[in-house]
């Protein structure tokens, strides 16, 4: 009886191999675990499926799903933050058996994806304190990015595509002595067939966000979403601007009726010599 005690003690004080994986008090504020998780799922090809940022006060979760050897894995992570440190448990669902391989996975993607933001973002700042003769990055750049799916929910805590709305983001950079004109509403996507679509405003895109939050009211009898915080969320991170001047960059949304676009349209024009430069993006 002794013997199995002490056996009995010796596996209670040894940690399940699983806990290894655990991302327990990451030192990540809440935005940052939210895009870190959204971006690990990503990497490891699951389709988001369900997403709701975590707050202070408000856990978050995500649920991905993808084909794995011929099988359907479907996954929920669980977010807790307090605005400086973040926990963030990944489980796949309905399996006991297995789970240490997904989770072993899980943690070495999260890891990596938090570690690259982190590096990412201290040579950006670098970069952008550099004197113009030493930027790495010279002349005009415009790169078009949009945001399909959930992502959305990243920047702006709301479901657009439900709303049939494509944000894209608009990131500019001039390393050049001349100052360019642009205007957002000439940004047009453009479809297989060639259908150029010009963006929508935002009061236009906010409509249709509150009418389908409206919608999912009216069928579960919740209260419908504040039309003019809609309005706040979209104009805060909206493109804003008519010119891009010497060594200045931009960056922000513009906001297109969902659709399978294929590539995007840009044309800014040299205030001097009135000359015009395009930029086509491809998807």
């Amino acid at each position: 009886m002794a013997a199995a005690i002490v056996v009995l003690l010796g596996f209670a004080a040894c940690t399940p191999p699983i806990r290894q994986f655990d991302l327990a008090n990451q030192a990540l504020t809440c935005v940052q675990a939210n895009e870190s998780t959204y971006r690990t799922l990503q990497s490891m090809n699951f389709t988001v499926t369900e997403f709701s940022p975590a707050v202070v006060g408000r856990p978050g979760r995500l649920r991905g799903t993808r084909e794995e050897r011929g099988a359907t894995q479907n996954v929920t992570v669980a977010i807790t933050c307090n605005g400086r440190t973040a926990d963030v448990d990944a489980n796949e669902e309905r399996k006991l058996l297995g789970r240490l391989e997904f989770k072993r996975g899980f943690y070495l993607a999260f890891t990596a994806t938090a570690a690259r933001a982190a590096a990412d973002t201290p040579a950006a700042r670098q970069e952008a304190a550099r004197p113009p003769a030493q930027k790495k990055d010279k002349g005009l750049q415009v790169l078009l990015t949009p945001v399909w799916g959930l992502g959305a929910k990243l920047d702006f805590d709301l479901d657009l595509a439900a709303a049939g709305v494509l944000p894209v983001l608009v990131t500019m950079s001039n390393v050049t002595p001349r100052t360019y004109t642009f205007d957002p509403a000439d940004v047009v996507l453009v479809e297989k067939d060639g259908t150029r679509v010009r963006p929508i405003t935002v009061d236009a895109a906010a409509d249709r966000v509150v009418e389908i939050e409206r919608q999912g009211a009216a069928a579960s009898g919740a209260v419908p979403g504040d039309r003019a915080e809609v309005v706040r969320r979209l104009q805060a991170q909206a493109l804003r601007g008519h010119s891009l001047a010497a060594n200045q960059s931009l960056k922000g949304y513009l906001f297109y009726p969902l659709a399978p676009y294929v590539k995007g349209r840009v044309a800014l024009e040299d205030q001097a010599s009135e000359e015009t430069e395009g930029f086509v993006v491809e998807f």
